[in-house]
């Protein structure tokens, strides 16, 4: 993927996809016999024909599940051949799933929340991550290098922090957790960098400090990096971190399509959380952490219900921040059975 403005601020992809919807792109969405989806709607020939499924999503630990789930077979066996797609982001899997380039994506919730407050006709299908309880079963970190004069959090104050994307689910659940500290997060400057090169900018100290989620965490001890605090956790227990999302369009011409890919995610999601020694293995397939660094690194949470209640709360975040104007309803930005 070609990476433009690496530490810049990336709106352009949600407003070409606002200008795509509005201008009836999402045709574009509707597949044909070759993939992606039924191609116009005969429900009956949609609800076992063969299907293949570009799916977005980003090489870190959360995505584990659909990747077991292929291996499994799970996907197999409702007649779903998946084709990953690897992101930096939520925010570049938006218009990617928007365009029609890929049928579904995984991306933070924040972002989801971001695309349907600007009128994208997305909607939620799937979980996708959750994050930990406490510290201890934490997948995500702030991390500041060895050595470093920021001891506190209230020592971030007018520092450069790096985030894989923007407007996203690392900045807002960073702002909120030092918001709780009474720091002030408005004087943060934060930049994009994409997770495989967060450890080498903060070593390099071209940042100050860097959020990360797994396998980038448990790497990031691995070079002597302290890790700060874990925002995840303290925005709320058990946050939907992430989930995975199709178009309006593409579920009104390929519903049975959808339900076949739910039914799948969901098993895939409950079969990575009852068997995480397999989930380390199949990390280092789709990612370079070595198989040392993916025995030790905390894994996410993952169970086939949303846990609404926490999207709810970053919907009011991602208000309260200016990420949004308006938050959405949750029903028009979650598909109900």
């Amino acid at each position: 993927m070609e990476r433009s403005s690496r530490f810049g601020h990336r709106w352009a992809p949600f407003a070409a996809a606002a200008i795509l919807a509005s201008s009836g792109g999402l045709a574009a969405c509707g597949g044909d016999d070759g993939g992606g989806g039924g191609g116009g709607g005969n429900a009956d020939t949609a609800a076992d024909k063969p299907v293949t499924l570009k799916v977005g999503v980003i090489p870190i630990a959360d995505v584990a599940p659909i990747y077991l789930g292929v291996k499994k077979g799970f996907f197999k066996a409702e007649n779903l051949t998946i084709k990953p797609q690897l992101a930096e982001g939520g925010a570049a899997i938006v218009p990617s799933v928007v365009s029609g380039d890929n049928e579904i994506g995984f991306s933070n919730t924040t972002s989801l929340i971001i695309a349907r407050s600007k009128n994208l006709p997305l909607r939620i299908i799937s979980q996708g991550d959750i994050g930990g309880t406490n510290a201890k079963d934490a997948p995500d970190g702030l991390l500041v290098a060895k050595g470093s004069d920021i001891k506190s959090a209230k020592d971030l104050e007018g520092k450069t922090v790096a985030v894989n994307t923007l407007q996203n689910v690392g900045p807002l659940t960073i702002n909120r957790s030092l918001e709780k500290r009474g720091v002030d997060f408005k004087t943060i400057k934060y930049v994009e960098v994409p997770f495989p090169e967060m450890g080498a900018a903060l070593a390099g100290g071209r940042v100050d400090a860097i959020w990360v989620v797994e396998p980038f965490v448990t790497q990031g001890r691995g070079q002597g990096f302290k890790v700060l605090f874990h925002p995840f956790e303290e925005t709320a227990k058990s946050l939907t971190v992430a989930t995975y999302f199709t178009t309006e369009r593409y579920l009104e011409q390929n519903r049975p399509v959808v339900d076949r890919f739910v039914r799948a995610m969901r098993t895939s999601l409950e079969y990575a959380d009852s068997h995480p020694d397999e989930v380390r293995k199949i990390v280092t397939e789709y990612t370079a952490i070595p198989a040392k660094a993916a025995q030790a690194m905390v894994l996410p949470q993952w169970g086939a219900e949303l846990n609404e209640s926490t999207i709810s709360t970053t919907a009011q975040l991602a208000e309260r921040y200016g990420f949004v104007e308006k938050a959405p309803a949750l029903d028009d930005l979650i598909l109900r059975e």
